[in-house]
């Protein structure tokens, strides 16, 4: 008997939660309430401005040692003097033909003709057999490596592959 009785007690308490719910509901959607927030009343939001940059105020000091290894920094800069003569210049025995340098070669599709990419005082030039830039004439494409004339001098330079 005693589940009875709790059982009927346990209902009725559901329904009296299930009606509050059900009233709160219907009171909320049919309500005719107009008192909603006049704009005299309403007071202007300014935007928070979430994105301004504060002014840093830190400073770092670098005045610590090298926390990574006990070597001191060795200079890189190299100071290079060059004297000059008051009799002219002279030009040097060997030529420097550093400032030329063979990248690669790709074929022409219309012309079937092997085109040299090479660097001439650090530009980058595209050049087939018998171009002439910067008094460089580019003489024969032999894919390893390019035959070249420069003031009259001949040379080969081999393909430059250097790691970038």
């Amino acid at each position: 008997m005693k589940n009875k009785k709790l059982t009927y007690a346990l209902g009725v308490l559901v329904a009296v939660v299930w009606g509050l719910i059900l009233y709160r509901v219907f009171d909320a959607v049919h309500s005719n309430d107009d008192t909603g927030i006049s704009p005299a009343k309403a007071a202007v939001k300014q935007p928070y401005d979430d994105y301004s940059v504060p002014k840093d105020t830190t400073h770092l000091l670098l005045n610590y040692r090298d926390p990574f290894g006990l070597v001191k920094q060795k200079d890189t800069v190299k100071v290079v003097m060059v004297h000059r003569n008051s009799k002219g210049f002279k030009p040097p025995l060997a030529m420097d033909w550093g400032f030329i340098q063979y990248s690669g070669y790709i074929r022409n599709p219309g012309s079937k003709k092997l085109v040299a990419i090479m660097t001439v005082n650090g530009k980058n030039v595209m050049m087939a057999e018998g171009e002439t830039t910067d008094q460089v004439k580019l003489l024969k494409n032999l894919r390893d490596s390019i035959k070249i004339s420069f003031k009259g001098k001949t040379k080969f330079i081999v393909m430059h592959t250097g790691n970038l």
